[in-house]
């Protein structure tokens, strides 16, 4: 990796991505790109409410507090349902939701398959947003599914919305409408700017200023981003900058760092690593009992320029484990960053033990 003082993890710097081989995408049917997944997701709820009657949007009780937030602003009959999303076994019970529901399921960490039941059933929406092109996007039977694509993607932003070619909703996929508010569009070009620069700022991050510029670049573009409700279509070379990178085999190296990784990592009592036979992981998935114990690594981690994402905080749900730690394992990182990586974890010590893992 081109390290710079920003160290590893979290968001992408700029990079040329051309060796990277683009992998089979002939699942994707209908589709459009957008900005985010967020946009992607409220495209959908609305073309569906458009053609169907629904009496309430079931999202699983853990997901991201932006998203949850977002939405509850702009759709009155949100709720949500219970699942474990650290068990990949875990399935949605659909008989428990009405005809009349619109249920979103998440491909939780890319290690969740989703069996989609026919005959009488709500409408079912799959989230793809941390397993972009894993087993359980491809083979989707979902009516329709979304991904949040700058999870995945070295791009400054990145949605998609798209109906499998294994559906078998009569829901027509429709057209993308344009936005003339100005304003909005605008904001949009400005928020886009702002984490292209940014990638371009923490690619040659050396000293500390440098890194408190690219740290409020970064900010200004996620917190305009936040602001705006509205969909706007991607301007045509913001999208060409998406679908150069959409259907990158990204997962190859997540497949091999993460099986290289496991190999290195010393057993833990203070958390355990999630992962499912034959799963292409989202990262290096650390699951706690208590978020003490998370915040402990955490900070631990980023002593030693390394920069995890918590997955998500403010979710409060019923099982043994609660939390997530994930450290990122892409394609930035060769063995020796990744020995880096797993020395520091196994040098770990919390100050307390909490739990048996």
């Amino acid at each position: 990796m081109n390290k710079t003082i920003i160290g590893y993890g979290s968001f992408f710097h700029k990079t040329d991505i051309d060796q990277i081989f683009e992998t089979d995408h002939s699942f994707l049917g209908e589709h459009h790109l957008f900005y985010a997944g967020r946009y992607a997701m409220r495209f959908i709820f609305e073309a569906v409410l458009k053609e169907r009657k629904i009496k309430t949007i079931w999202l699983p009780n853990y997901y991201c507090p932006f998203v949850k937030d977002w939405l509850e602003s702009t759709f009155s009959q949100i709720a949500y349902y219970d699942i474990d999303p650290f068990d990949a076994e875990s399935k949605v019970n659909f008989l428990e939701f009405e005809t009349t529901d619109l249920v979103l399921v998440n491909n939780f960490w890319g290690l969740k398959s989703n069996t989609i039941p026919q005959g009488d059933r709500p409408i079912i929406i799959e989230d793809h947003s941390h397993g972009w092109l894993t087993d359980g996007c491809i083979e989707s039977e979902a009516d329709f599914c979304i991904a949040s694509l700058r999870k995945t993607l070295p791009a400054p932003l990145g949605g998609i919305a798209w109906k499998p070619k294994k559906s078998n909703s009569t829901i027509a996929f429709p057209a993308l409408q344009k936005n003339n508010n100005i304003d909005t569009v605008n904001s949009m070009t400005t928020s886009w700017d702002a984490m292209s620069l940014a990638m371009q700022l923490k690619d040659s991050c050396e000293r500390e200023q440098d890194k408190n510029v690219f740290l409020s670049t970064y900010n200004q573009g996620e917190n305009i981003l936040r602001d705006i409700k509205e969909i706007i279509p991607l301007h045509n070379e913001h999208e060409k900058v998406i679908r150069n990178a959409l259907f990158r085999d990204f997962n190859y190296f997540k497949s091999k760092n993460s099986a290289y990784v496991k190999t290195k990592i010393s057993q833990n009592n203070n958390f355990k690593v999630l992962d499912a036979k034959n799963k292409v992981p989202f990262g290096l998935l650390l699951i706690f009992k208590d978020r003490e114990s998370l915040i402990q690594l955490k900070q631990f981690l980023v002593s030693n320029d390394i920069y995890p994402a918590e997955l998500w905080p403010q979710n409060n749900i019923k099982y043994t484990y609660q939390f997530l730690l994930n450290v990122h394992l892409d394609f930035r990182y060769d063995t020796q960053d990744l020995d880096h990586i797993a020395d520091v974890i196994n040098r770990y010590q919390p100050s307390v033990l909490k739990h048996e893992a």
